[in-house]
C-alpha cells in the first residue's frame, strides 16, 4: 500500500521506517483509517522521504540496520520542525530505552511483543499531543 498523504483519509498518515513487520502494520493501520504513504527499509531513506514529504507520524523500528533509531528520531523531529511525531516500535524492554527515546523526541514507545492495539494507542495519544509508554515499560 502506498498512499499519498494529501489524498489519504482524514487523520493520521504514517511513514514506517525499517520495520520488519511492515505488511502486518500496514494492514492494521488501514483497518483504523490510518494512511501509510511509505515504507523505508533504512533510517537514511526514511529521513530523505521526510525531507521531501513531511507526514503526521513516523513509526521507527529500533532494529534499523544503518542508523541508530535515536538518531532517526532526533533528525525526524528536526526535519519536520516537530510537525511529525515519532513512535518507537521496539523489542528492547528496559527503562533505558524509554529514557533515551523520550530524550530523542519520541512521543510513543511501544513493545513489539505486546498487542498492536498499543501501537494504535500510542499513535492516538501522540497525535493528540500526549505521550505513550507501553505499560510493560512503565
Amino acid at each position: 500500500m502506498s498512499l499519498d498523504p494529501t489524498t489519504a483519509a482524514p487523520g493520521l498518515v504514517c511513514l514506517l521506517a525499517g520495520n520488519d513487520e511492515h505488511e502486518e502494520l500496514e494492514a492494521l493501520l488501514a483497518r483504523e483509517d490510518i494512511g501509510v504513504f511509505g515504507v523505508a527499509p533504512t533510517g537514511v531513506e526514511a529521513l530523505k522521504i521526510l525531507q521531501q514529504r513531511p507526514t503526521t507520524a513516523i513509526v521507527v523500528d529500533s532494529g534499523l540496520a544503518d542508523l541508530d533509531w535515536l538518531e532517526v528520531a532526533r533528525r525526524a523531529t528536526e526535519i519536520a520542525r516537530r510537525q511529525t511525531f515519532v513512535v518507537l516500535h521496539t523489542s528492547e524492554a528496559d527503562s533505558g530505552t524509554v529514557a533515551r527515546g523520550l530524550d530523542a523526541g519520541a512521543r510513543g514507545i511501544v513493545l513489539k511483543s505486546n498487542s498492536h492495539s498499543n501501537l494504535l494507542e500510542a499513535l492516538s495519544r501522540a497525535a493528540a499531543g500526549g505521550l505513550y509508554v507501553d505499560s510493560a515499560l512503565r
